[in-house]
């Protein structure tokens, strides 16, 4: 079913599928009611229309999906690297000219075609209705998931709803805060550290923050998630169309990438389990790490993006395609710095494996091309931030698979005593055949799910590769290299406990099972290839049924998540800092205040204690000397001393006191009334800010 439809109809369709969003955004913000409208603008003149014009540049001719995918990816990319590049070299004002000129150009390029644009049409067919459904359906978590649209919105009682727990929310709101003022950033929550960290989604924010004056609340939690799910999902349709060659399938793909995931929901039935299922048996979850606010949902875009290309540059080897492979897979980087170990893994075996069988140097280009691509980042990454220095990085067997034995209740059986007997060091015939035969393939089968239909495939790929067959042999290379990584390498905080959460080397598990879907989808067309339209659906179904019930259940666990609230007087508060640290300066207050401070003004906290979000910028040792900082600055405040030297290791320019924890107003020669100065030291300090709850006092250096 196909139908050309005028362009201005396809535009009022557009906007009809947005008003359901400004209506929700109306309800749900941080600023204003009219706040979507004005990111959608912001969208469309700083990522869309430059995207477009490097794509334009770079001559491709693209279905218009695929055109509308690559420019909002390109444009994302480039976009948020030119900010941070004006930013570092201290001219943030020459931003300007990079959206200005696209849009001139775009206008200039098309100047005489616009009457013709007004009267074209575009050809639509079933999926892309199917495709808008199961985005609306990908959507909906978040407006049903506490940790977004409900989240840091303002309240007709005069207070915000706020996320306390889980920390991401407090952690990415930070960080984004603090690129709209410093770049190299610090880590916010830990005053005077660098922040080695992979931030692109959170520059994307801090990019539409300061040039479309958006706020950060509303990008972080609302409108930012949004864009990047639809893009992302675009990005995996556009690919797996190309890949498959079928829309129908491309939908399906675009459907299980997202939210399809593994069998842990059969022991969670089982076993009537209230943890989250996905991660308590087979600690590899995909849906998860989507809709937990982490950098994979772009950066899964872009690898997908970066596959397109490949897929395009193998079947036409053109500069343009080689160069645009190269810049996603290496910009990735700055999103999910995993995504582009695994996948310069892949590409430089693959190379090597094609080079020695059938002298075939394509993908030599690519590995070269991208290694150069790479190198500034990683320079800039792991030298000049030091990014890797508290990272422990090891070749280790991981517990998963004795892990995962244990939840299935299988610990007491004698093959998992033999597989915990291989892991603790006892390497002997009868736990290699243990782990091998039967325990490996359980785990495998449990955590891939619907995606071991994926394995012939993968299989038939990598152990028979022809010069036709070059982009199969990198999924099914990119399929087995993740959880092979996965169970044999330790990547962890240096000096903390090891533990199996701490493990970040199952990202590269988790990367595999989202290329795996699509292979496994590949599967499901040829099986219903040729059978009655019932028999197909019921395929699908099928399919469908086996991977979603470990979704559903994650979202549903993360519904009971409680909102607490902001009080009127907290705003105030956080109101007042937001005016007065501009800049960042540091503010030395208790957890709540300071996790406040930290996510919903500039402000930075010399220690916030927000889990395993520290652990990767400071020791164990650093971080609790930190907290007793803290701990003895008030102990001490509420004693009547002032310890200036607290206040002068962290710089800190203001102080505040929560009276609702029992902190006394200063004493005994401290003693600051409004409009009053006491020194201390080298230190002055003046009540700024007063009110029912909260005294906000500045310190005022003499070197100010």
């Amino acid at each position: 079913m196909e139908r050309e439809l005028p362009v201005p109809v396809v535009l009022l369709l557009t906007v009809s599928c947005l008003l359901p969003l400004v209506l929700l955004f109306s309800f749900w913000n941080a600023s204003s009611p009219l706040a979507f409208p004005q990111f959608v603008i912001a969208v469309v003149t700083l990522i869309y229309l430059p995207g477009k014009l490097l794509l334009d540049s770079a001559g491709s001719d693209l279905e218009p999906l695929d055109d509308l995918a690559l420019s909002l990816v390109l444009g994302m990319t480039v976009s948020s690297l030119a900010y941070w590049i004006t930013a570092l070299v201290g001219l943030s004002h020459l931003f300007f000219l990079w959206p200005i000129t696209a849009l001139v150009i775009a206008a200039c390029r098309r100047r005489n075609r616009w009457k013709a644009i007004w009267r074209s049409s575009v050809r639509l067919d079933a999926t892309h209705i199917l495709l808008c459904l199961v985005i609306a359906v990908q959507l909906v978590p978040l407006a049903v998931l506490p940790m977004y649209y409900q989240n840091v919105a303002l309240s007709p009682q005069g207070g915000m709803t706020f996320l306390n727990r889980p920390k991401d929310t407090i952690f990415h709101l930070s960080i984004t805060y603090e690129l709209t003022h410093s770049i190299p950033p610090e880590v916010p929550y830990l005053a005077g550290l660098p922040l080695g960290y992979h931030y692109g989604m959170d520059l994307l924010n801090a990019m539409l923050s300061n040039v479309g004056h958006l706020s950060v609340l509303d990008l972080t939690v609302r409108f930012t998630p949004t864009l990047l799910l639809v893009m992302t999902t675009l990005a995996v349709f556009c690919f797996s169309r190309l890949w498959l060659r079928s829309g129908y399938g491309a939908v399906l793909s675009a459907f299980l990438v997202i939210l399809g995931e593994d069998l842990s929901f059969l022991p969670g039935l089982l076993s009537g389990s209230s943890e989250v299922w996905s991660v308590q048996f087979f600690s590899a979850p995909t849906v998860y790490s989507l809709y937990f606010m982490n950098p994979m949902l772009p950066a899964l875009g872009i690898l997908f993006s970066g596959l397109f290309c490949l897929a395009k540059f193998l079947r036409e080897p053109t500069g343009r395609w080689l160069v645009l492979t190269c810049f996603f897979f290496a910009v990735a980087m700055e999103y999910k710095i995993f995504v582009t170990a695994q996948v310069c893994i892949v590409l430089a075996i693959s190379a090597a494996v094609y080079l020695l069988l059938f002298r075939d140097r394509r993908l030599i280009m690519v590995v070269v091309v991208a290694a150069l691509a790479v190198a500034p980042f990683a320079v800039y990454s792991f030298l000049g931030t030091e990014a890797g220095s508290l990272v422990w990085v090891r070749f280790a067997p991981w517990p998963y698979v004795p892990q995962a034995l244990e939840e299935l209740g299988l610990e007491s059986m004698w093959l998992a005593r033999q597989v915990d007997s291989l892991y603790g060091g006892g390497l002997s015939p009868a736990g290699l055949v243990s782990l091998c035969v039967v325990a490996l393939p359980i785990y495998l089968v449990g955590s891939l799910g619907f995606r071991v239909l994926a394995l012939p495939s993968v299989l038939r790929g990598v152990l028979a590769p022809s010069p036709s067959t070059m982009v199969r042999f990198c999924l099914g290379l990119m399929v087995l290299v993740g959880p092979a990584m996965a169970l044999t390498l330790s990547i962890t905080p240096l000096g903390y406990p090891v533990e199996p959460e701490y493990n970040q080397s199952v990202w590269f598990y988790v990367l595999s099972k989202y290329v795996a879907s699509v292979l496994a989808v590949e599967l499901v067309l040829q099986l219903c290839r040729g059978r009655r339209l019932r028999w197909q659906a019921l395929l699908v179904c099928a399919v469908v049924v086996l991977s979603v019930p470990s979704a559903a259940q994650f979202f549903h666990r993360q519904m009971s998540a409680r909102l607490d609230v902001v009080t009127e007087s907290e705003l105030e508060l956080t109101g007042f800092l937001e005016r007065a640290c501009t800049d960042g300066r540091v503010v030395l207050s208790r957890q709540r205040v300071g996790a406040l401070a930290s996510a919903l003004t500039r402000c930075r906290v010399p220690v916030l204690n927000i889990a395993d979000y520290s652990h990767s910028f400071v020791s164990m040792s650093g971080l609790n000397e930190r907290l007793e900082d803290r701990d003895r600055f008030w102990s001490d405040w509420n004693s009547g001393e002032l310890r200036g030297d607290i206040l002068e290791r962290y710089r800190v320019g203001y102080v505040v006191v929560d009276r609702r924890t029992g902190d006394l107003a200063p004493r005994e020669g401290i003693t600051l009334g409004m409009g009053s100065a006491g020194t201390s030291g080298s230190t002055t300090l003046e009540r700024v800010m007063d009110n029912a709850d909260f005294a906000v006092y500045e310190v005022r250096w003499d070197d100010e």
